[in-house]
Parts: C-alpha cells; structure tokens; sequence
C-alpha cells in the first residue's frame, strides 16, 4: 500500500510541475575524464606495491588483473588511442609483474601515472 502512495505521490508531483512549468531542477553529473578507471588501477597497484617489497604469486595475479580490468575499461571507453603512451607503460608493467620483476613494474606504473594525470589537449587547439 505503501509504494502504491508513494507512486501515486511522485505522479502528483510530476503533474504539478508540468501545470506550474517549474521542472525540478536536473542533477547533472560530471562526465569522466578519459582514463580515470585505469588512473585508478594504477593507483591501487601502486599502493600495494609499495606495501610489498616482493610480492607474492597470488599478490601478481591479482595485481595483474587489477590492471587488465583498467586497460579494459580504457578499451571499451574509446580511450586507449588517447592514452597511449600510458597504455603502454601499463602493459610493460603487467610484463615485469609477471616476470617477477616488481621494481621494474613500478617504475613503469610511474611513469603510466605521469602520464594519466596530464590534461588532455583540447579539440579547440587544432591537434
């Protein structure tokens, strides 16, 4: 009985705001910068790599597919053209982690950050 009131209540809401031609007011939210879900993976697997001098088996795997599932998302957004050179320092870190080489893994994870957190041209400068 409950949900039917509130239905019936939003519906009276809506009707008013119509008669009146004051709409509710629209919250807009802000559109994601190209590669935040990949800036985020990296992130993460930083901190674990700080947190770990070695990181076990289990620990790579994880960490791993921590940073498939970002260059997933750069991939199925459009993005991986416009972050390529962070892509691809992604890549070389999945490299080094699974060759057991996690200094070599970070310093690429670095250099993936620098390379996210740079502003994008515009399409207004003409590149």
């Amino acid at each position: 009985m409950a949900k039917h009131k509130l239905t019936a209540d939003v519906r009276e809401s809506v009707h008013e705001e119509l008669r009146t031609g004051n709409p509710a007011p629209m919250r807009q939210r802000p559109s994601p910068r190209p590669g935040d879900r990949l800036r985020r993976a990296v992130e993460a697997a930083l901190a674990e790599l700080a947190a770990t001098a070695s990181p076990d088996d289990p620990t790579r795997h994880r960490l791993d597919d921590l940073l498939v599932g970002g260059l997933a998302w750069a991939a199925a957004t459009g993005d991986t053209c416009r972050l390529e050179t962070a892509v691809h320092d992604v890549r070389t870190a999945r490299v080094r982690l699974g060759a057991d080489d996690p200094d070599g893994a970070r310093t690429a994870l670095l250099a993936a950050r620098d390379g996210l957190g740079r502003p994008l041209p515009s399409r207004r400068d003409g590149r």
